[in-house]
């Protein structure tokens, strides 16, 4: 088996000290060795293997995983609404939980700081931990309490990490567009408004002309692009009719179709546990642009399983290999030796 970089992994480690004073919510409600917590009227289990990192490194190490890189997507986010400090020191802090899992990890793991592109005034923070030891980039989230990443306040921060070359790694939010919606039974906040969300911003990214204007970003995302290619045809088709007659708010201002931002703009991970998917992302994509995630921790599904899903894909072993390690070890710079 080839080497395996796990771009796409959570732990969250609980603080005993509550520096930021949400320790009741996050401890939720005990169900077995899990716990269960209701954020904005959205129910959740969090399971057990989210807060327990050295189950994490063995059950990966054992799936065949070398090396892994970790992220909390909802900490900032969450915790920004519940807690009384400071968006700045909440995201300090989410940080500071992920270097100490990257000393923790004894060289097995590298990791991603959390920004909020809407936050111009934390760049220089953002500018510190991308070069802190062991920090390979940071993650987004495809939203920000509502408000997407195209808007004129996000591009200082688009600015920014263009002109540095952060990688950037995008992810859903824990409250997704649509919310409000019914969204609170069958899970379907985290099966289906979730990867609306991301569908959502990569949409608004791409037709009001941001990759236009910031053609250098680096950005992989979460869950093969969330529901975006399933809508793709949609938005050529209404890129091709044009927007003549229309506000402005509502005309596309893109420089080309849509679906020529996929490869000259975007790279996904595999996340998503459906073979047919992986096989249409590597096909519009290309293997050089899908990475391998399991989504490990808050979704304790054998990482094997993804293992599996590339291992019957009908790809040269040398793609695979891309899939696998090579696209990230270049991407996040891991410095690997091929």
């Amino acid at each position: 088996m080839a080497r395996i970089i796990d771009i796409h992994t959570h732990c969250t480690i609980p603080d005993r000290s509550d520096p930021l004073g949400v320790a009741q919510f996050m401890r939720g409600t005990p169900v077995g060795k899990n716990s269960y917590n209701d954020f904005r009227g959205l129910p959740a289990i969090s399971y057990h293997e989210l807060t327990d990192f050295d189950l994490q490194q063995e059950v990966s190490h054992k799936a065949g995983i070398s090396y892994r890189l970790m992220s909390n997507p909802f900490g900032a986010e969450v915790l920004v609404a519940l807690s009384k400090k400071s968006p700045g020191d909440v995201i300090k802090h989410n940080n500071d939980q992920i270097a100490a899992l990257i000393e923790r990890s004894k060289g097995t793991t590298a990791g991603l700081g959390v920004a909020n592109p809407l936050d111009g005034s934390l760049i220089k923070d953002y500018e510190r931990v991308v070069h802190q030891p062991g920090f390979k980039g940071l993650l987004i989230n495809s939203s920000w309490q509502g408000k997407f990443m195209d808007t004129e306040e996000s591009f200082p921060f688009w600015e920014w990490a263009e002109d540095q070359q952060v990688p950037l790694f995008m992810h859903p939010v824990r409250v997704p567009i649509g919310a409000d919606r019914q969204m609170d039974q069958y899970k379907l906040d985290e099966l289906v408004g979730r990867p609306f969300d991301t569908t959502m911003c990569l949409a608004r990214m791409i037709l009001s002309g941001l990759f236009d204007r910031y053609p250098r970003l680096k950005i992989v995302v979460a869950h093969m692009g969330g529901g975006l290619l399933p809508v793709m045809g949609r938005l050529n088709f209404g890129y091709r009719l044009g927007s003549d007659g229309m506000p402005d708010r509502a005309q596309i201002k893109c420089k080309k179709l849509p679906s020529d931002y996929l490869r000259g703009n975007l790279r996904v991970d595999i996340m998503g546990l459906w073979g047919p998917h992986v096989k249409e992302a590597v096909e519009v994509f290309g293997a050089d642009r899908v990475f391998f995630g399991t989504d490990y921790g808050p979704v304790p599904i054998d990482p094997s399983e993804h293992i599996a899903i590339v291992e019957e894909l009908d790809l040269s072993a040398e793609d695979k290999e891309k899939i696998y390690w090579k696209n990230a070890n270049e991407f996040f710079n891991f410095g690997f030796d091929a």
